[in-house]
């Protein structure tokens, strides 16, 4: 990986903190680089190619009650319609998984983020055929969803998460039964937003998995890092983290974020 550094240093697509490195490249490159069975957690936010080029629903008309200053976009940007059909898509799905499973230790756990109507790829195929076991289905319940202007079909209050594992693995910190059922109640972005991605998680519910599925030190992998959510929620627990993002723009403000918080987390500590 020394000669690789090298490389990413010079053509500036690397970060280092003292707990992770981000990569900026296409995941396709850098997987193949991490050993074998080295890995601790899987925790990503892949594309779900569900994007509506140039395609937005208006919400700032006068006559509605619950008039807001910005519409809403659905089309996310080039990195989540890069794929000519869903075959496509799926094959690059495959290739990307077949390396985080062999990246991961025995007994690892995978935390997917991935489109209502294609996860059940995971379940039906790529489980079975890499050997993991499929665990459940996390669900993110936001408490302060959309509102549906149209009043067509339901309100989309839910986000989805494929956990599995490479293995028999137990969780590691299993917490009081009260906050380990398989779903997170918590605001969507309008609430918590910190950069301007449009697909930023919560930070909430990506620590809340990370310290669940960790102990101190062991590395976290997240192969589409996007603003860094996950790299925050490792300095902020004490775990080391492996990040990867392809878009240029968003290496920059996960760079940005990362190093904010490490500064505050050392003003805390000195406090």
């Amino acid at each position: 990986m020394s000669s690789w550094k090298d490389k990413f240093l010079k053509e500036n697509r690397y970060f280092e903190t003292d707990n992770g490195i981000l990569y900026c490249a296409d995941c396709l490159e850098i997987l193949p680089l991490i050993p074998d069975e080295s890995i601790d957690l899987i925790l990503t936010d892949p594309p779900y190619m569900i994007s509506q080029e140039g395609k937005e629903i208006v919400r700032t008309y006068k006559y509605y009650k619950w008039k807001r200053k910005r519409n809403i976009k659905l089309d996310f940007g080039k990195w989540d319609r890069y794929w000519q059909n869903e075959k496509d898509y799926f094959i690059w799905v495959e290739q990307w998984f077949k390396e985080l499973v062999r990246v991961a230790k025995e007994k690892v756990w995978f935390y997917i983020f991935f489109d209502k109507q294609k996860i059940g790829i995971f379940d039906l195929y790529l489980a079975p055929k890499y050997n993991l076991k499929s665990r459940t289905v996390y669900v993110w319940v936001k408490s302060n969803p959309t509102p549906s202007f149209r009043k067509v079909n339901w309100i989309s209050g839910t986000e989805f998460i494929w956990v599995g594992s490479k293995g028999e693995g137990k969780l590691k910190n299993f917490l009081e039964q009260k906050y380990m059922a398989n779903y997170m109640i918590t605001s969507n972005a309008s609430a918590y937003k910190d950069t301007n991605h449009l697909t930023e998680k919560p930070i909430k519910l990506v620590k809340h998995l990370i310290e669940v599925n960790t102990y101190k030190n062991e590395i976290v992998l997240d192969p589409f890092l996007g603003s860094g959510t996950t790299a925050i929620a490792c300095e902020r627990l004490g775990r080391r983290w492996v990040g990867i993002e392809i878009d240029k723009t968003f290496c920059e403000v996960a760079k940005k974020r990362i190093s904010k918080e490490i500064r505050q987390l050392k003003l805390n500590f000195s406090q």
